[in-house]
Protein backbone atom coordinates (compact mmCIF):
# COMPACT_ATOMS: atom_id res chain seq x y z
CA UNK A 1 0.00 0.00 0.00
CA UNK A 2 1.75 3.04 -1.08
CA UNK A 3 1.76 6.57 -2.16
CA UNK A 4 3.42 9.39 -3.89
CA UNK A 5 5.43 12.14 -2.38
CA UNK A 6 3.04 14.00 -0.13
CA UNK A 7 0.35 11.51 0.69
CA UNK A 8 -0.30 11.10 4.39
CA UNK A 9 -0.03 7.36 4.16
CA UNK A 10 2.89 7.28 6.51
CA UNK A 11 1.15 9.13 9.30
CA UNK A 12 3.45 12.14 9.15
CA UNK A 13 2.84 13.48 5.68
CA UNK A 14 6.27 14.96 5.23
CA UNK A 15 8.23 12.14 6.85
CA UNK A 16 7.10 9.12 4.84
CA UNK A 17 10.21 8.42 2.82
CA UNK A 18 8.94 5.06 1.55
CA UNK A 19 11.73 3.64 -0.53
CA UNK A 20 13.74 6.83 -0.94
CA UNK A 21 17.41 6.80 -0.09
CA UNK A 22 16.99 9.37 2.68
CA UNK A 23 17.09 7.76 6.09
CA UNK A 24 13.72 7.94 7.92
CA UNK A 25 13.33 9.19 11.47
CA UNK A 26 14.70 6.45 13.72
CA UNK A 27 11.70 5.96 15.98
CA UNK A 28 12.06 2.30 16.68
CA UNK A 29 10.85 -0.67 18.63
CA UNK A 30 13.38 -2.27 21.01
CA UNK A 31 15.11 -5.42 19.72
CA UNK A 32 15.93 -7.17 22.96
CA UNK A 33 18.63 -4.66 23.91
CA UNK A 34 17.77 -0.95 24.13
CA UNK A 35 20.94 -0.27 22.19
CA UNK A 36 19.40 -1.72 19.04
CA UNK A 37 16.09 -0.38 17.81
CA UNK A 38 14.19 -1.19 14.65
CA UNK A 39 12.76 1.85 12.84
CA UNK A 40 8.98 2.04 12.89
CA UNK A 41 6.39 4.02 10.97
CA UNK A 42 2.81 5.02 11.69
CA UNK A 43 0.58 4.22 8.72
CA UNK A 44 -2.80 5.81 8.07
CA UNK A 45 -5.36 3.18 7.07
CA UNK A 46 -7.60 3.79 4.04
CA UNK A 47 -10.59 2.48 6.00
CA UNK A 48 -10.24 5.37 8.49
CA UNK A 49 -10.98 2.77 11.18
CA UNK A 50 -14.69 2.74 10.25
CA UNK A 51 -14.92 -1.08 10.29
CA UNK A 52 -13.20 -1.64 13.62
CA UNK A 53 -14.87 -1.60 17.02
CA UNK A 54 -12.05 0.47 18.49
CA UNK A 55 -12.14 2.93 15.57
CA UNK A 56 -8.38 2.62 15.11
CA UNK A 57 -7.38 4.48 11.94
CA UNK A 58 -3.58 4.07 12.07
CA UNK A 59 -1.23 1.21 12.86
CA UNK A 60 2.48 1.04 13.53
CA UNK A 61 4.72 -1.16 11.40
CA UNK A 62 8.36 -2.03 11.88
CA UNK A 63 10.88 -2.03 9.09
CA UNK A 64 11.93 -5.32 7.54
CA UNK A 65 14.96 -6.87 9.23
CA UNK A 66 16.95 -10.09 9.15
CA UNK A 67 14.14 -11.57 11.24
CA UNK A 68 11.79 -11.17 8.28
CA UNK A 69 14.42 -12.75 6.02
CA UNK A 70 13.77 -15.93 8.00
CA UNK A 71 10.13 -15.68 6.96
CA UNK A 72 10.80 -14.81 3.34
CA UNK A 73 13.15 -17.73 2.85
CA UNK A 74 11.21 -20.30 4.86
CA UNK A 75 10.65 -23.27 2.56
CA UNK A 76 7.55 -24.36 4.46
CA UNK A 77 5.93 -20.91 4.25
CA UNK A 78 6.75 -20.55 0.57
CA UNK A 79 5.33 -23.99 -0.19
CA UNK A 80 2.13 -23.29 1.78
CA UNK A 81 1.64 -19.82 0.27
CA UNK A 82 1.53 -18.21 3.71
CA UNK A 83 4.56 -15.94 3.37
CA UNK A 84 2.63 -12.67 3.07
CA UNK A 85 0.27 -13.50 5.95
CA UNK A 86 3.12 -14.32 8.32
CA UNK A 87 5.17 -11.34 7.14
CA UNK A 88 2.27 -8.96 7.75
CA UNK A 89 1.59 -10.47 11.17
CA UNK A 90 5.23 -9.99 12.12
CA UNK A 91 5.68 -6.46 10.76
CA UNK A 92 2.52 -4.94 12.29
CA UNK A 93 3.42 -4.24 15.90
CA UNK A 94 0.15 -2.66 17.03
CA UNK A 95 -1.66 -4.84 19.55
CA UNK A 96 -5.03 -3.08 19.27
CA UNK A 97 -5.59 -4.04 15.61
CA UNK A 98 -4.18 -7.19 14.07
CA UNK A 99 -3.91 -8.06 10.35
CA UNK A 100 -6.50 -10.86 10.54
CA UNK A 101 -9.09 -8.31 11.67
CA UNK A 102 -8.29 -5.74 8.98
CA UNK A 103 -10.28 -5.30 5.79
CA UNK A 104 -8.42 -6.45 2.69
CA UNK A 105 -7.70 -2.94 1.41
CA UNK A 106 -5.90 -1.95 4.62
CA UNK A 107 -3.83 -5.14 4.46
CA UNK A 108 -2.82 -4.47 0.84
CA UNK A 109 -1.68 -0.95 1.62
CA UNK A 110 0.37 -2.15 4.59
CA UNK A 111 2.08 -4.81 2.47
CA UNK A 112 3.21 -2.16 -0.01
CA UNK A 113 4.46 0.12 2.76
CA UNK A 114 6.27 -2.75 4.49
CA UNK A 115 7.86 -3.75 1.22
CA UNK A 116 9.20 -0.24 0.73
CA UNK A 117 10.94 -0.32 4.13
CA UNK A 118 13.03 -3.29 3.09
CA UNK A 119 13.52 -3.01 -0.66
CA UNK A 120 12.76 0.59 -1.55
CA UNK A 121 10.13 2.05 -3.84
CA UNK A 122 11.40 0.57 -7.11
CA UNK A 123 9.81 -2.73 -8.12
CA UNK A 124 10.42 -4.84 -11.21
CA UNK A 125 7.34 -7.04 -11.78
CA UNK A 126 8.92 -8.97 -14.63
CA UNK A 127 7.98 -9.17 -18.27
CA UNK A 128 4.99 -7.10 -19.46
CA UNK A 129 3.38 -7.52 -22.88
CA UNK A 130 2.49 -4.36 -24.75
CA UNK A 131 -1.18 -4.17 -25.70
CA UNK A 132 -0.31 -2.41 -28.95
CA UNK A 133 2.80 -3.92 -30.54
CA UNK A 134 2.65 -7.22 -28.63
CA UNK A 135 6.30 -7.11 -27.63
CA UNK A 136 7.52 -7.85 -24.11
CA UNK A 137 9.46 -5.38 -21.98
CA UNK A 138 10.63 -5.18 -18.38
CA UNK A 139 9.43 -2.00 -16.66
CA UNK A 140 10.42 -0.59 -13.28
CA UNK A 141 7.49 0.48 -11.11
CA UNK A 142 7.72 3.37 -8.66
CA UNK A 143 5.61 2.20 -5.73
CA UNK A 144 5.49 5.76 -4.41
CA UNK A 145 3.15 6.58 -7.29
CA UNK A 146 0.46 4.23 -6.03
CA UNK A 147 -2.22 6.23 -4.26
CA UNK A 148 -4.39 5.20 -1.31
CA UNK A 149 -8.11 4.92 -1.97
CA UNK A 150 -9.56 6.38 1.21
CA UNK A 151 -13.00 5.38 2.46
CA UNK A 152 -15.70 7.67 1.08
CA UNK A 153 -18.94 5.68 1.43
CA UNK A 154 -19.44 5.04 5.14
CA UNK A 155 -20.93 1.72 6.36
CA UNK A 156 -23.80 1.55 8.85
CA UNK A 157 -23.32 1.11 12.60
CA UNK A 158 -22.76 -2.64 12.10
CA UNK A 159 -20.05 -2.02 9.51
CA UNK A 160 -22.40 -3.23 6.73
CA UNK A 161 -23.58 -1.80 3.43
CA UNK A 162 -27.13 -2.02 2.06
CA UNK A 163 -27.87 -2.65 -1.58
CA UNK A 164 -30.82 -3.53 -3.81
CA UNK A 165 -30.06 -5.88 -6.67
CA UNK A 166 -31.01 -4.37 -10.06
CA UNK A 167 -32.62 -7.49 -11.60
CA UNK A 168 -34.28 -9.30 -8.71
CA UNK A 169 -34.94 -6.07 -6.73
CA UNK A 170 -33.98 -8.00 -3.58
CA UNK A 171 -32.34 -5.96 -0.78
CA UNK A 172 -29.18 -7.29 0.84
CA UNK A 173 -26.73 -6.23 3.54
CA UNK A 174 -23.08 -7.15 3.21
CA UNK A 175 -19.68 -6.53 4.72
CA UNK A 176 -16.16 -6.25 3.33
CA UNK A 177 -13.79 -9.18 3.59
CA UNK A 178 -11.13 -9.26 6.31
CA UNK A 179 -7.82 -11.05 6.65
CA UNK A 180 -9.40 -14.01 8.44
CA UNK A 181 -11.91 -14.32 5.57
CA UNK A 182 -9.12 -14.40 3.00
CA UNK A 183 -7.45 -17.27 4.87
CA UNK A 184 -10.73 -19.16 5.13
CA UNK A 185 -11.39 -18.71 1.40
CA UNK A 186 -7.96 -20.06 0.56
CA UNK A 187 -8.54 -23.17 2.67
CA UNK A 188 -12.01 -23.73 1.22
CA UNK A 189 -10.78 -23.49 -2.36
CA UNK A 190 -7.79 -25.76 -1.71
CA UNK A 191 -10.04 -28.30 0.00
CA UNK A 192 -12.51 -28.28 -2.88
CA UNK A 193 -9.77 -28.81 -5.44
CA UNK A 194 -8.31 -31.79 -3.57
CA UNK A 195 -11.69 -33.52 -3.32
CA UNK A 196 -12.62 -32.99 -6.95
CA UNK A 197 -12.25 -36.03 -9.22
CA UNK A 198 -13.38 -34.24 -12.38
CA UNK A 199 -12.60 -30.80 -13.80
CA UNK A 200 -11.61 -28.38 -11.06
CA UNK A 201 -14.21 -25.62 -10.88
CA UNK A 202 -13.35 -22.93 -8.37
CA UNK A 203 -16.14 -21.78 -6.07
CA UNK A 204 -14.25 -18.64 -5.16
CA UNK A 205 -17.02 -16.24 -6.22
CA UNK A 206 -19.92 -17.95 -4.43
CA UNK A 207 -17.88 -18.71 -1.30
CA UNK A 208 -16.78 -15.08 -1.17
CA UNK A 209 -20.39 -13.92 -1.48
CA UNK A 210 -21.42 -16.28 1.32
CA UNK A 211 -18.85 -14.71 3.63
CA UNK A 212 -19.81 -11.19 2.66
CA UNK A 213 -23.62 -11.22 2.48
CA UNK A 214 -25.12 -11.01 5.96
CA UNK A 215 -28.81 -10.52 5.13
CA UNK A 216 -31.14 -11.16 2.21
CA UNK A 217 -34.62 -9.66 2.45
CA UNK A 218 -33.96 -9.22 6.15
CA UNK A 219 -33.21 -12.95 6.56
CA UNK A 220 -29.86 -13.75 8.21
CA UNK A 221 -30.03 -17.53 7.82
CA UNK A 222 -26.94 -18.72 5.92
CA UNK A 223 -28.79 -21.57 4.21
CA UNK A 224 -31.30 -19.07 2.85
CA UNK A 225 -28.49 -16.73 1.80
CA UNK A 226 -26.67 -19.59 0.07
CA UNK A 227 -29.78 -20.42 -2.01
CA UNK A 228 -30.07 -16.75 -2.95
CA UNK A 229 -26.43 -16.65 -4.07
CA UNK A 230 -26.71 -19.79 -6.20
CA UNK A 231 -29.76 -18.33 -7.96
CA UNK A 232 -28.29 -14.84 -8.36
CA UNK A 233 -28.55 -13.61 -11.98
CA UNK A 234 -25.22 -12.75 -13.60
CA UNK A 235 -26.21 -9.08 -13.93
CA UNK A 236 -26.84 -8.90 -10.19
CA UNK A 237 -23.53 -10.64 -9.52
CA UNK A 238 -21.62 -8.17 -11.69
CA UNK A 239 -23.44 -5.26 -10.05
CA UNK A 240 -22.55 -6.55 -6.59
CA UNK A 241 -18.86 -6.94 -7.43
CA UNK A 242 -18.69 -3.49 -8.99
CA UNK A 243 -20.38 -1.88 -5.98
CA UNK A 244 -17.87 -3.68 -3.74
CA UNK A 245 -15.03 -2.26 -5.80
CA UNK A 246 -16.44 1.25 -5.55
CA UNK A 247 -16.96 1.34 -1.77
CA UNK A 248 -13.94 -0.70 -0.66
CA UNK A 249 -11.02 1.41 0.62
CA UNK A 250 -7.48 0.35 -0.07
CA UNK A 251 -4.84 1.26 -2.59
CA UNK A 252 -5.23 2.06 -6.27
CA UNK A 253 -3.13 -0.60 -7.97
CA UNK A 254 -3.65 0.75 -11.50
CA UNK A 255 -0.30 1.82 -12.92
CA UNK A 256 0.58 3.63 -16.14
CA UNK A 257 3.03 1.79 -18.35
CA UNK A 258 4.91 3.03 -21.43
CA UNK A 259 6.13 0.42 -23.88
CA UNK A 260 9.87 0.81 -24.48
CA UNK A 261 9.46 -0.49 -28.03
CA UNK A 262 6.58 1.54 -29.49
CA UNK A 263 5.87 4.10 -26.74
CA UNK A 264 2.29 2.88 -26.29
CA UNK A 265 0.75 4.20 -23.06
CA UNK A 266 -1.59 1.90 -21.14
CA UNK A 267 -2.86 1.24 -17.62
CA UNK A 268 -2.43 -2.17 -16.03
CA UNK A 269 -3.17 -3.54 -12.57
CA UNK A 270 -0.30 -4.43 -10.25
CA UNK A 271 -0.79 -7.67 -8.36
CA UNK A 272 -0.18 -7.98 -4.63
CA UNK A 273 1.80 -11.18 -4.37
CA UNK A 274 4.98 -12.60 -2.86
CA UNK A 275 7.09 -11.45 -5.85
CA UNK A 276 7.05 -7.97 -4.28
CA UNK A 277 9.39 -9.28 -1.61
CA UNK A 278 11.77 -11.19 -3.88
CA UNK A 279 13.34 -8.46 -6.04
CA UNK A 280 16.27 -10.64 -7.13
CA UNK A 281 14.14 -13.53 -8.34
CA UNK A 282 12.88 -13.52 -11.93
Amino acid sequence: MSDNEKITIGGNSGNNNGGNNNNPPFTGAPMGDDEFKVPTEEIELPSRGAFYSNGKSTVKIKYLTAEEDNILFSTDLIRSGKVLDVLLENAVIDKELRPDDMVSGDRNLLLIEIRKTGFGNEYKPGSVTCGSCGKDYNPTIDLNKLKPRMLEVMPDSDGFYSLEMPVTKIPIRFRLLRGSDEKRLTKLIESGQKKSNGPRISRLITERYLLQIMEVNGNKDKTYISKFINAMPTKDSLFFREYNRQVEPGIDLDYEFDCEHCGHHETKNIEINSKLFYPDVD
